[in-house]
């Protein structure tokens, strides 16, 4: 048994790279994988920039983006006690698009948006098995012992630039990755392994002629025509790549609401709807809050005006647990909330509800911060008695945003009952943070 746990059986003739990694294409694609592509560990070609980009403050409440900063530039580091030296790095995406959101849905205030993503399962707990399996399926050609590693977008690992060297697709303006057959429709996972196996081709990872420094420092926006001012010589990752490119297109950049990229492939996730209502558990920022609309968990907007997402290709068949489930694509903003009842689906509710959903990430408190933001974005008086259930929750996350939507139905109706429901919890609240919303909402 060597370091890397390979028996002697490993030179047979059906364990040599070029057919083990052919073997391994086969079964990723049995497995209901629509993507996986083979490439030597190396060092991550993006390191310095994902570097600068914590260095200026954008990682916000993510702080598990901080940690293991050495193993992000080298996935071979992941290796553990004697599973290493990790060798080939397997890039895998799956297909999730199953439809776009009818008009009659997304353009109802009534009703909360979700990202598609999470309209089905969790896809974190429908993948992971996944990649076990596909690890397990080469240990058993090879003889080892020892586990590769699988991650799926929770590890150490830049995913989105290695699936750019694969050539699974290419890092577009809005930071996604961009199947020119598919789409950036796609949710990526790696499997490290200690095996050598043979290799797809990497292609440029530069992305156009933008510096990473040149991108910290910042491109200028110039709201006066909605278009990005981007330096003359810019025309996006290469177009003669095979993996196509963003060429000259903003558009991406032009429709988020927040204006949370700083420029082409520079996202800052602390104006982002999907990072503050997924990923915070802080108060969102008044100024940012009209702009959220009906999004009450995550956002699609820089994927659904794509170009690159207009339905080029036949859909593969969904994963098991991705499909839909009807009460995840777009609720009542309103379901929920109990008549005459001091809460809107208490603690043992949501976990039951949402047991198996990506929502759960939001925790109970994060995703009624959401629902009142939207509601206030709504503005409409039928959600007076929710929103004044909300303003009584144990929450004070929950407590001061509906405050604040109280105070925008006060704003468009004048609505003496909402007043006077921001004046009674005026006097009866303590913690200072809500006390200062409820004014602000009275003012």
């Amino acid at each position: 048994m060597t370091s890397a746990g390979l028996t002697s059986r490993q030179d047979s003739p059906a364990r040599q790279p070029d057919d083990l990694a052919a073997a391994v294409v086969r079964h990723a694609r049995r497995l209901g994988f629509d993507r996986c592509r083979i490439l030597p560990v190396g060092a991550a070609p993006h390191a310095d920039f994902f570097d600068s980009w914590l260095a200026a403050d954008r990682a916000g409440e993510m702080s598990y983006l901080t940690r293991h900063a050495t193993k992000r530039r080298r996935p071979d580091l992941l290796a553990e006690g004697e599973a290493g030296p990790f060798r080939s790095l397997i890039v895998l995406a799956v297909d999730y698009h199953q439809f776009d959101l009818p008009p009659a849905l997304r353009d109802d205030p009534s009703r909360g948006l979700i990202a598609s993503y999470a309209w089905g399962d969790d896809y974190h707990e429908i993948i992971r098995p996944l990649l076990y399996d596909l690890d397990s399926f080469i240990r058993s050609r090879t003889g080892r012992t020892t586990l590769g590693k699988c991650l799926v977008d929770t590890g150490p690992v830049l995913e989105r630039d290695w699936a750019h060297v694969a050539g699974i697709g290419f890092t577009g303006k809005n930071c996604c990755t961009i199947d020119p057959a598919a789409g950036s429709w796609l949710l990526l996972a790696t499997v490290l392994v200690p095996e050598t196996l043979t290799y797809a081709p990497p292609v440029a990872t530069t992305p156009g002629s933008v510096s990473a420094q040149a991108v910290l420092e910042g491109l200028s926006w110039d709201g006066s025509y909605g278009a990005w001012e981007l330096p003359a010589d810019d025309a996006g990752p290469d177009a003669a790549t095979r993996t196509g490119a963003c060429g000259r297109c903003t558009r991406c950049l032009s429709a988020c609401p927040t204006r949370a990229f700083v420029g082409p492939y520079h996202l800052d996730p602390q104006r982002c709807i999907s990072y503050w209502t997924i990923e915070a558990r802080q108060p969102v920022p008044r100024d940012l809050r009209p702009h959220f609309g009906n999004r009450i968990f995550g956002c699609d907007i820089c994927q659904e005006v794509c170009p690159w997402n207009r339905r080029l290709a036949q859909r593969s068949p969904l994963l098991d647990g991705l499909h839909a489930r009807a009460d995840r694509i777009a609720p009542p903003l309103l379901e929920g909330f109990a008549p005459e009842t001091p809460y809107w689906l208490d603690e043992q509710a949501f976990r039951q509800k949402f047991r198996r959903s990506p929502l759960r990430r939001a925790k109970r408190s994060g995703m009624l911060r959401n629902v009142c933001i939207a509601l206030g974005n709504w503005g409409d008086p039928s959600a007076l008695l929710a929103l004044r259930s909300a303003l009584h929750d144990s929450a004070a996350l929950a407590r001061g945003h509906a405050a604040w939507a109280l105070g925008r139905i006060v704003a468009l109706h004048g609505h003496d009952g909402a007043a006077s429901a921001l004046a009674d919890a005026l006097e009866r609240e303590s913690d200072e943070w809500v006390r200062s919303e409820i004014a602000a909402a009275l003012a």
